[in-house]
């Protein structure tokens, strides 16, 4: 069961086109495993179409001089159901497969391009930058074999980890696919995966480790965010 998911202004600031592409990733990619967000988002869209459509204040000449058939078209425009792959006459290409240390994982539709990613290896941790960067926000897939753990650190800005696949114990919390992580310079924690997992995640700025000899990257952590 998901148990963290993006607020309601993430998910009203997405809908707006209003996020920077790594968080519209997430969010997009969240709401592909969430039914409960997907729906969530579909009102969103619905209420901001519904403002946009809304005539704004005009004088009255100007109003009545608007064709009476054009809020019609609208409607008829609007109600037209979206045609599927097989009504369109072309075939479901099947979604290509993520395979990293001997497990294979299938991305969300919004990342399933990313699906051949060259990893950078440091022990028990894979990572990977996607050429996503916008307005200082960088984002990576991470995955983590069995057993590993991320050096304890807080965060000089947001983080965000979408959980795709596996699970991750953070504190008291099992983090399992498809929850919405989010973490600031507030939270100091040393994430770990019982089984394995895969994430997304988005950071804005690099992490600050916290103890032992991993504070020693410090110095070099703009390069791996």
């Amino acid at each position: 069961m998901i148990k963290t998911h993006p607020t309601h202004a993430m998910l009203r600031a997405f809908a707006a086109d209003e996020l920077p592409l790594p968080l519209a990733v997430g969010v997009s990619a969240h709401c592909e495993l969430c039914p409960e967000c997907a729906a969530n988002l579909r009102a969103c869209e619905e209420a901001l179409a519904h403002q946009y459509l809304e005539p704004a204040d005009e004088p009255a000449a100007m109003s009545e001089s608007m064709p009476v058939e054009l809020d019609a078209m609208l409607a008829g425009i609007l109600q037209q159901p979206v045609a599927s792959q097989a009504e369109l006459g072309q075939p479901m290409r099947p979604v290509p497969e993520l395979q990293v240390a001997g497990q294979s994982y299938r991305l969300p539709r919004v990342l399933a391009r990313h699906h051949a990613p060259k990893w950078r290896h440091i022990g028990t941790i894979r990572q990977h930058s996607l050429p996503l960067d916008e307005m200082g926000a960088r984002a990576s897939l991470l995955h983590i074999e069995a057993g590993g753990r991320i050096p304890e650190h807080t965060h000089q800005g947001y983080e965000l980890t979408l959980l795709l696949a596996g699970n991750m114990q953070d504190g008291d919390t099992c983090y399992q696919a498809g929850d919405f992580i989010w973490r600031d310079a507030s939270h100091a924690h040393s994430p770990h995966t019982p089984d394995g997992c895969l994430c997304y995640t988005v950071q804005d700025a690099p992490v600050q480790f916290t103890k032992g000899l991993s504070r020693l990257l410090n110095g070099i952590t703009h390069r791996l965010y």
